[in-house]
């Protein structure tokens, strides 16, 4: 873990948490992108390739074209982004006489083999996550039938469960594992005729929400780091609220405007697997900037 002392004592001090910056699977994504863009021909990536303004509007600047459908492109490349697609998408692009670059990250890959697997065996299959979320959209199209997606125990406790039923639960890979396991216990006590649990949030995601708890604890403000869309991000921001009531979620450096951070002030920072460090940075010295005065205000 490293730290920013601002000067003398009853200045603010950061502490950065132990994982700051891009996770493999977006690093990943990323240098595919930039690799594709080097190629000739148009170049699209279908939805945003992660979630965070920053960097899509940088690769946008590069010439990769971000669009909502592929109806209408007739050549040309679509670059597919790390929360994974759909097979009745892929489909399409393959009919259309399209290249496609899969930058799915491997732990979404993972996920989304389990789910086919589960549902070729008959299982019905509970996904813990956000129904609107890229991610789960497509992992619900690998399953046949008998699909569910719930957000956290209330709705698992609504949902029907038969003594004969044979259910399997996996997550979306940005889950917190308390929410994950809470569905788990809340499914299990409906008894089943089986039930197989594969747990299959990502590992950085896992340890990153682990160090922003522990870092949570230590100080008097938490900063998130993120894009607001981004999965990952909202449910670091969730697990250090959980843990610290001023916490705060914001973007860029501009969103730190109106905080107020007292002298003595020891301020937590982590970021989104899809944070930029650079955007890290430039959070860190705003706050050195404004933390000289009696009363930072930043």
């Amino acid at each position: 873990m490293s730290s920013a002392k601002l000067g003398r004592k009853g200045w603010v001090k950061i502490v950065l948490a132990e994982k700051i910056g891009f996770c493999f699977g977006v690093k990943r994504a990323i240098e595919m992108a930039q690799a594709a863009l080097k190629k000739r021909g148009p170049i699209y990536s279908l939805g945003s390739i992660i979630h965070n303004a920053q960097v899509v509007d940088d690769l946008s600047s590069k010439g990769l074209k971000v669009v909502k459908d592929i109806r209408g492109i007739k050549e040309g490349t679509i670059v597919i982004s790390s929360h994974g697609i759909s097979p009745k998408i892929a489909a399409r692009i393959s009919k259309q006489g399209l290249r496609l670059i899969d930058t799915t990250c491997p732990f979404v890959l993972n996920a989304q083999r389990i789910a086919k697997r589960l549902s070729d065996e008959g299982y019905a299959v509970v996904i813990v996550g956000d129904v609107n979320h890229p991610e789960v959209k497509a992992l619900v199209d690998f399953v046949k039938h008998g699909v569910s997606v719930v957000k956290g125990k209330k709705e698992a406790a609504r949902l029907r469960v038969r003594h004969s039923d044979r259910v399997s639960i996996i997550s979306q890979t940005t889950q917190s594992t308390d929410n994950f396991l809470d569905v788990v216990k809340t499914i299990i006590e409906k008894r089943p005729k089986e039930i197989r649990i594969f747990n299959t949030i990502c590992k950085d995601a896992e340890e990153r929400q682990g160090a922003a708890r522990r870092l949570a604890r230590r100080v008097d403000v938490m900063l998130t780091v993120g894009g607001k869309d981004s999965a990952n991000t909202k449910r670091l921001f969730e697990v250090c609220k959980e843990v610290l009531k001023r916490s705060f979620l914001v973007e860029s450096k501009n969103e730190l405007r109106g905080k107020k951070f007292m002298p003595g002030y020891t301020i937590g920072i982590t970021s989104g697997a899809s944070t930029p460090e650079w955007v890290v940075r430039q959070v860190v010295s705003k706050i050195k900037l404004k933390g000289k005065s009696k009363k930072a205000k930043v």
